[in-house]
């Protein structure tokens, strides 16, 4: 195991655990972090995306009765039952992530190995102040959700919601762009409640974590690299350590997540890649 990198690879655990949960992008805050270490920006990039996987197991045992009564709607997929209506949904969605997503990621990839490393973290800095917008736009909208309409019957996960919905999780391939703000913005522009928002974008995200983590090992070669120089077992560390963390940070934090202001946060994270590429182009 590569001694200079076992304690980043507890550190990016430490942060995939923590960060995924939260409207700000994990992977992004692992590739500016990782760069900042001096690992080439794409090798950064597949690392933050692989340590995503390290939050899958903590994802699906939060959700494990809905994973489990959604199982047992393959019995009758097209039924308008709630759980056969949210299988329809999660698997619309995920499709529709895939068919947006893998384009996406194998464009910034290319694009990545094209471009130097300050570039890089310019267009990274760009698509933050993206997030930082859309996530201010999401907390007034789940403001609003919260103050009106208290109890109401939740709102049926359609096939048009899941199409959207998954597409705009895709985009969630590019640095800089969170998950769960592009998945849970729409959903309360439909008209979904918040708590109900909530759990569609992360029941969605029990899929889409095997996917980030899974992709860059099998196309393209891009995360095989990024493996072999930060070291396999280096990885393995990371993977657990983001296990860990995330089964005991998942249920804190998803209570708090409504109520904390990631936009100001994702501004602030959007000036750090700016500086840091900023930094990078004077050294060189």
């Amino acid at each position: 195991m590569p001694h200079s990198y076992f304690v980043p690879a507890l550190v990016g655990g430490l942060i995939q655990g923590i960060v995924e949960w939260l409207p700000v992008s994990s992977k992004t805050m692992l590739t500016i972090y990782f760069a900042i270490l001096g690992i080439r920006v794409q090798n950064a990039y597949n690392l933050g995306l692989i340590a995503n996987f390290g939050s899958f197991f903590a994802a699906l045992y939060y959700f494990r009765r809905e994973a489990w009564d959604t199982l047992k709607a393959l019995a009758h997929p097209f039924a308008a039952d709630p759980y056969s209506r949210l299988l329809r949904f999660l698997v619309l969605g995920t499709l529709a992530t895939g068919i947006v997503g893998i384009p996406l990621y194998i464009t910034i990839r290319h694009t990545f190995t094209l471009v130097g490393g300050s570039v890089a973290m310019v267009l990274i800095g760009l698509l933050l102040l993206v997030t930082g917008f859309i996530a201010r736009k999401k907390e007034r909208l789940m403001e609003a959700s919260e103050a009106s309409r208290p109890g109401v019957e939740e709102k049926p996960a359609h096939w048009r919601a899941a199409l959207v919905v998954g597409g705009m999780q895709g985009l969630a391939a590019l640095p800089g762009i969170s998950r769960s703000g592009m998945t849970i913005t729409p959903l309360l522009w439909m008209g979904f409640e918040a708590e109900q928002a909530i759990r569609l974008s992360f029941m969605l995200d029990v899929l889409a974590l095997v996917g980030a983590g899974v992709v860059p090992l099998v196309i393209g070669g891009g995360g095989r690299a990024a493996v072999v120089a930060f070291g396999l077992s280096t990885t393995l560390v990371m993977l657990v350590v983001a296990s860990v963390v995330s089964f005991f940070a998942i249920n804190t934090v998803l209570k708090w997540a409504r109520r904390l202001r990631t936009s100001t946060v994702t501004f602030l994270i959007a000036g750090i890649a700016l500086a840091v590429a900023g930094t990078a182009a004077v050294v060189h």
